[in-house]
Order: C-alpha cells, then sequence, then structure tokens
C-alpha cells in the first residue's frame, strides 16, 4: 500500500510539530522543571529551562527517547524541523550525512575535512572519526538536543550549522539494574543490560552493554559474495562518578562499539552517474545482471566480492567540576580512536572487475577548560579555551578483479569493461595522512539590564593548523611522488543577543551569529590545492513561551543566513582518457543564501493525550557559483540553484497517550509522521537539469513516514511492538558514492516490525 505525500503532508500540517517531549536534568535543575512538561536543555553549557534559551533547539527527554524507540541519529533528526540527512552507506547501515538549514558537509568519502555540523557527547566533540560521522547506539540516553544556528561560542570546533548535543545517563547513589530485548523483521535480534552501582558514599558506576545481530535488508544471490548487509553490533559504555568533596565531581567514561557488517545495504538504479560516464563513455548502459532496479528490485544485489564493513570506535571521557563561591571550573578531557574497513565490489555487479580496499584510522585528543559563573544577579559569564588535535589516516588501493569483460547471460552480448591487465593490477592505490591542530578561546556574557531585560555577547578566536600529505601512491603501476601541503587559517566569530520577557510565561529574542569552518589543502599527485575557509552569518529572530496554564508550550523562529566561499567537493579526471587521472577538489562557492522559519508545539490536552509537531520552512541558493565542476570534469553554472539536502518543507508530528489500566500496569501508544519535500541529494542533484540528467535517482521525491508503538508498562515490566513504516512508503534520503556498473545505489527502506520487552529492578 503506498500513500500520497501529498495527503500525508495536509494531514502532517493539521497536527504541525516536533516531539520536543519534557527533557530531565542530569543534576538539580531549575525549580521549574519540576513540572512533568517542563523542558530543561544545556544549550548554554548550564541546565534552564528552554524558554530562558535564545537559541532555536528541539530536546527529546529519556522518556521519548524509549517511546520513539530512537537507537540512532536519523530517528531524532526526523523529527526536528529543518534538519535532512542522507544515508550513503558507504561506512555501513548507520553512515549518514546531517545537513542544520541547509549546512552540511557536501563531501566524497577519501577527501577528509572539517565538519559542518558540531557533534557532542557528554560535552566531549566526537565530530573527527574514521568513517566521516560518529553514529552511537543511543541507549540509557538522558538528553538529545539539536541546535540549529552557528553554535561558536559555546560548542565551537566546526559547529557553523549547528550542534547535537547528547548527555547519557550519569552515575547515582541508587541500586538500579535493567535488562531488556528486541526482536523484529530481517530477523534482527537485540539484547542490553544496564546496572548503577553506589561502590561506596561517594563513588557510584553504571555499566551500559548491549549486542545486536541482523541479517540485513538486502541479500545477495551470487554464491561467491557476502550473503547479505546484516551486521553484528557491541556496545560497552561504563561511567563512574567520584564526589570526593562537596565542591569536586569527577566523571571519567569509556564507550566502546564494534560493528562488524556485510555490504551496503543499496541496490542499483540503473542510471549511470557522471564519473562512471566520464570512464566508460556517456553511451555506457547500467548492467542489471537479472534483478532489476530500484524500485522495482528492493532486496537483491549480485556482487561476487566477499565484501565487508567494519567499523569500531573508543571513547575515553574525564569531566572534572569544582565550584567555588559564586563560580565554577569545568575541564573536560577525551580521547577518540576510531577505525573503518572496507572491502567493497566497486563495480557493483557480477562481473569480477574492480574491487576496492579501504583502511581509515583516526584519532582525536582534546582539552577544554571553563570558567563559569553560579548564580549571577546582574552577570553571567563564560570563559573558557580548548586544544585539539586530530588525526586521520587513509589506505585506499583500487584493483583489477580476473574480469576485463562482460557478457550478458540472456543475449550473448560481450561488453568490454577493462584493458587487458591481469588480476590484481593496481589501478590507484594512496596513503592520506590528514591532520588539524586547533586552538580556542572563547567567553560569553550576559547582562541582565532588567528583570525582563538581557543582552548577550560573545565570541570565540579560533586558530587552525590543518595539514594534508599524499604517499605511496600508485596509477596504473606506475610510482607518483609524495605530496604534501599545510595551511593555518584564524577567525573571529562573535555573537551578540538581545532577549526580552514579555511576561512570566513568554519571551522574544534576537541574534546575530557568526559561524566558520576551517579551510584546508587538497593533495591530487603532484597538485597542492589549497582552499578558502567557510564562514557564514546566521539572523534571527524568535519566540518561545507556554499557553494555557503549561498545556501548551511553543516556539518560532525566523533567520537567514548567508554564506561566503561555501566548501564544496567535486572529482573529475584530468585527462578524460587515463582512469588514473582522477583528482578531488574542494571548490569554494563564493556566496550561498538560506532563509526561512520553523515553529515547535507541545499540547497537553488532557492526562492521557499529548500532541507535538514542528514544521519547517527552507529556501536556499547558490548565489554565485559560476564555475562549479562535477564529477566527470562536467562545468557548469550553479549561481540561483537549490542548495543539497535543503527540502523545502519538513514537517514531523506524533500523539502520545498513556493511560493506567490498574494499579499495576498502563497502558501507551505514540504514532508519529515524518514528512520531508524534494530535494537534492548532492551536487550532482543540484545540476540535473542544466546538465540534463533525469530526474531519478538525483532528486529524491517527497517523503511521509508513519511509524506506531503500543505497549504496557508496569514497574518491573514493560512490554512493547512497533511498525515502521506503516504504509510502506517507497523512499531514499539521497545519493552519495555512486561509481559503478550497475548504476547509482540508493537504500530502500521497507516496513519493518517487532516486538520489545524489558525488566527493571531498583529505582
Amino acid at each position: 500500500m503506498r500513500v500520497s505525500c501529498k495527503v500525508m503532508f495536509l494531514a502532517a500540517t493539521a497536527i504541525s510539530g516536533v516531539v520536543c517531549a519534557p527533557a530531565s536534568a542530569q543534576d538539580a535543575a531549575p525549580a521549574e522543571a519540576e513540572s512533568s512538561d517542563s523542558i530543561v536543555v544545556t544549550a548554554q553549557r548550564r541546565e534552564q529551562l528552554i524558554q530562558d534559551v535564545p537559541i532555536s533547539v528541539s530536546a527529546f527527554s529519556a522518556a521519548t527517547i524509549e517511546k520513539a524507540n530512537i537507537t540512532e541519529a536519523k530517528e531524532y533528526l526526523a523529527l526536528a524541523p529543518n534538519v535532512s540527512f542522507t544515508e550513503d552507506g558507504e561506512t555501513g547501515n548507520r553512515s549518514i550525512n546531517i545537513a542544520i538549514r541547509g549546512v552540511s558537509n557536501v563531501g566524497l568519502g577519501e577527501v577528509s575535512t572539517q565538519q559542518s555540523i558540531g557533534y557532542y557527547l557528554d560535552e566531549l566533540s566526537v565530530g573527527s572519526t574514521a568513517n566521516g560521522t560518529y553514529n552511537p547506539q543511543l541507549l540509557d540516553i538522558e538528553r538529545i538536543e539539536v541546535l540549529r544556528g552557528p553554535q561558536g561560542t559555546y560548542f565551537g570546533r566546526n559547529a557553523s550549522g549547528g550542534a547535537l548535543n547528547i548527555t547519557t545517563k550519569r552515575p547515582n547513589a541508587n541500586f538500579y539494574a535493567e535488562a531488556g530485548g528486541e526482536v523484529s523483521r530481517f530477523d534482527t535480534y537485540k539484547t542490553y543490560g544496564i546496572v548503577n552501582v553506589p561502590l561506596s558514599d561517594n563513588i557510584f558506576f553504571r555499566g551500559v552493554a548491549s549486542y545486536e545481530t541482523s541479517d540485513g535488508i538486502i541479500r545477495n544471490v551470487n554464491p561467491n559474495g557476502a550473503p547479505n548487509s546484516g551486521y553484528d553490533y557491541v556496545h560497552l559504555r561504563g561511567a563512574i562518578r567520584a564526589v570526593p568533596t562537596d565542591r569536586l565531581t569527577m566523571d571519567l567514561s569509556v564507550a566502546y562499539s564494534d560493528e562488524d557488517e556485510g555490504f551496503d545495504a543499496t541496490v542499483p538504479s540503473g542510471v549511470i552517474d557522471l564519473d562512471t560516464q566520464s570512464i566508460f563513455g556517456a553511451d555506457f548502459k547500467a548492467i542489471d545482471d537479472g534483478l532489476g532496479f530500484y524500485p522495482d528490485n528492493q532486496r537483491r544485489v549480485n556482487h561476487n566480492a566477499p565484501e565487508y564493513n567494519r567499523n569500531n570506535f573508543l571513547v575515553i571521557n574525564n569531566r572534572l567540576n569544582w565550584e567555588g563561591d559564586g563560580f565554577s571550573i569545568r575541564s573536560i578531557t577525551g580521547y577518540i580512536d576510531s577505525k573503518n574497513r572496507r572491502l567493497f565490489d566497486q563495480d557493483n555487479i557480477s562481473a569480477d572487475a574492480i574491487n576496492r580496499l579501504n583502511r581509515y584510522d583516526g584519532r582525536s585528543f582534546s582539552q577544554e577548560l571553563r570558567v563559569q559563573s553560579e548564580g549571577g544577579e546582574t552577570f553571567d559569564w563564560v570563559v573558557g579555551g580548548l586544544y585539539a588535535n586530530d588525526r586521520i589516516r587513509q589506505f585506499n588501493s583500487i584493483t583489477a578483479g580476473t574480469d576485463t569483460s562482460y557478457t550478458n547471460p540472456v543475449t550473448g552480448e560481450v561488453i568490454g569493461l577493462l584493458p587487458p591487465i591481469p588480476p590484481g593490477f593496481r589501478i590507484n592505490e594512496n596513503n592520506k595522512i590528514f591532520k588539524t591542530e586547533s586552538l580556542a578561546a572563547f567567553a560569553d556574557v550576559t547582562w541582565h539590564v532588567t528583570p525582563k531585560f538581557e543582552l548577550i555577547v560573545g565570541g570565540r578566536y579560533s586558530r587552525d593548523t590543518v595539514s594534508n600529505r599524499n604517499f605511496g601512491v600508485v596509477a596504473f603501476e606506475g610510482a607518483v611522488p609524495d605530496t604534501a601541503g599545510k595551511r593555518t587559517f584564524e577567525d573571529f566569530s562573535p555573537r551578540f543577543v538581545a532577549r526580552y520577557e514579555l511576561s512570566d510565561d513568554a519571551s522574544v529574542y534576537a541574534s546575530v551569529s557568526k559561524g566558520y569552518k576551517a579551510g584546508g589543502v587538497d593533495i591530487n599527485t603532484d597538485i597542492v590545492s589549497p582552499f578558502s575557509p567557510e564562514r557564514l552569518w546566521n539572523y534571527e529572530v524568535g519566540i518561545k513561551g507556554n499557553a494555557l496554564d503549561n498545556a501548551l508550550q511553543y516556539s518560532a523562529s525566523v533567520f537567514y543566513l548567508k554564506w561566503s566561499d561555501l566548501q564544496v567537493q567535486t572529482n573529475f579526471l584530468l585527462d578524460p582518457t587515463d582512469i588514473s587521472s582522477a583528482v578531488e577538489l574542494t571548490l569554494n562557492a563564493a556566496k550561498a543564501s538560506n532563509k526561512g522559519f520553523e515553529v515547535e508545539l507541545l499540547a497537553r490536552l488532557s492526562r492521557e493525550l499529548r500532541v507535538s509537531g514542528a514544521f519547517g520552512y527552507l529556501d536556499s541558493k547558490f548565489d554565485s557559483f559560476p564555475e562549479a565542476v562535477l564529477a566527470g570534469g562536467n562545468a557548469v553554472d550553479l549561481s540561483d540553484f537549490r542548495l543539497p539536502k535543503t527540502p523545502r518543507y519538513t514537517v514531523s508530528t506524533a500523539i502520545d497517550y498513556e493511560r493506567s489500566l490498574s494499579s499495576a500496569w498502563d497502558f501507551y501508544s505514540r504514532a508519529e509522521l515524518n514528512f520531508r519535500s524534494a530535494a537534492p541529494g548532492d551536487l550532482e542533484g543540484v545540476a540535473a537539469r542544466p546538465l540534463g540528467l533525469p530526474r531519478f535517482p538525483y532528486n529524491p521525491e517527497a517523503y511521509a513516514v508513519v511509524n506506531l508503538r503500543a505497549g504496557l508498562k508496569g514497574q518491573r515490566f514493560e512490554l512493547g511492538a512497533f511498525v515502521e513504516n506503516l504504509f510502506k512508503q517507497d523512499y531514499y534520503t539521497g545519493t552519495q558514492d555512486n561509481f559503478g556498473l550497475a548504476g547509482i545505489r540508493l537504500r530502500p527502506h521497507p516496513r519493518v516490525w517487532g516486538l520489545t520487552g524489558k525488566v527493571k529492578f531498583g529505582s
């Protein structure tokens, strides 16, 4: 059964708003937060009611995370207005590329640059990892916040478009244990355990462990290749909280994840991309191996290679907090070790023609120190500094297989694929090391001019030294000289905010803030190509408040973003006749802009019924990008065209119903509708019209997804059931690494159903 996106959009608009259910504080929250519907956030690095924070932010509490069955980034991003994502599958089932208000990484798999979206786990930046975007298991989470607009002062590192702020549950003085499991479609099984134990009067431990296994949504009909897109996930996290004195608190946590997967969860589209055309010719037709293409084929591939995708993450985070008289000192020390190993059937068909091996390693160390006031009457202030050192090492190897041609099993037609080269012939091989050393100093002062009016002035100075090195390069078995480049970039990003309380229940704000992302150096054979930093200004006006005795909570904001030197990545052949002459470059689009608004609502209609929703509108364009170069060397003027990953409309709605059945059992249910309008997934999608490319698959159509959840919960036990994509909406979120002889690869989204259960002890 298929449901018209227009019908779903109208239904969504009728309810309107995002799931902004109560977010509870980890420690002592503001007194007002005692109301069950109060929302507490740490968007300004201190616990505040969301109505008091002059930032456009969506918050998700522990209760909402459990009710919505949120286990990874895409599931809460779908609930936030003016937020979109694409699932490229290049580094596993959880691989994702995020855009907030149109700000994203417009990138390629082999090019390392700074991130555009800040990603924080317990105050630690986890944005620099081997697989591109860290997407951890969301288990035992206290709160998730999605902050829109530049967050330079408090989140700094690469938060030019916004920040994702995840807070885990901390150890406490009460014994608690929980165990649970889930079984769902595609032979997917998950089990987990949580324990919280006081080790002494002032030392507490909390541990989390989970295991998940699945056969995946795609299977391989070729007995020589990996059997499916299935996976095995192991996630471990341990945390210790020590309170040696009334003034000093230490939180040490260690998280480890191991993701062992088969091939990418994608199927071919039958449309050859520009990169493949540049090598095999514009008239090359996609090879389907008798399976068909999306959307007719959404479950099968024919790959001969024993493909795999393996990710490992180790995150160590040590936080110290010392409370003085009227101020506190906070230290965050973090270390991240990440790995990605990938064997990929690059030709994407049954022939053993082209194989790709990637080995990526990432290491990141950071130290942040903040001093901030506590309970100031006239002024609240924060000053701090940061040092960070990131290093990503990549090994890429593209080699020839045993087949230099493909024979159609039905027609007998022979298609030439490669020149007469032996198996194992290195078409392209390289080693790359990308490093960033960052220093930053920041300050923020809030002046309470009157009890109702406050002014905020903040700023961040950044100094980033970026280096890139290419070595061990082989092109068609010929050695290429080593190349290296290094640049240093400096920036000052200010923030100005005025906030006025209209009443005890409503406030308005206006803000101007600057976002910054460091430039870098592209290395291609003997070519060193520096590119400029990306800078943007965000102008915003908003209103937040409560009404009807706190039964209705609302927020709305209007914004305008203006970029200069927007970074866009591309690849092409310097010599169209030489496959080994491939280059990857980061271009600077001279100017770009976005404007739009977002509205969020949470309404308590009765003791049992709550309705929440969000609506986002986004109008984006390249104001000036006359010399865009795309894969295959196609040059095009993209001025006045829409940016990638910028759907014009984003709508999310949810209805939560909970009713007491007896003194021992409660019934709960939740219905969600998430809508995203059509938007190009990458730069080729933006250029589809001027280059005469087909709309499918470059520009994903609008889609609306309905999810249902229901269950019974008591003091100790809970049983639940869920259905995701209830009406089997055929959709894909975007395109990414498109090279292949069967066409651009797309990730389908079949209907999934499952059962959950848990048992709890303690409090």
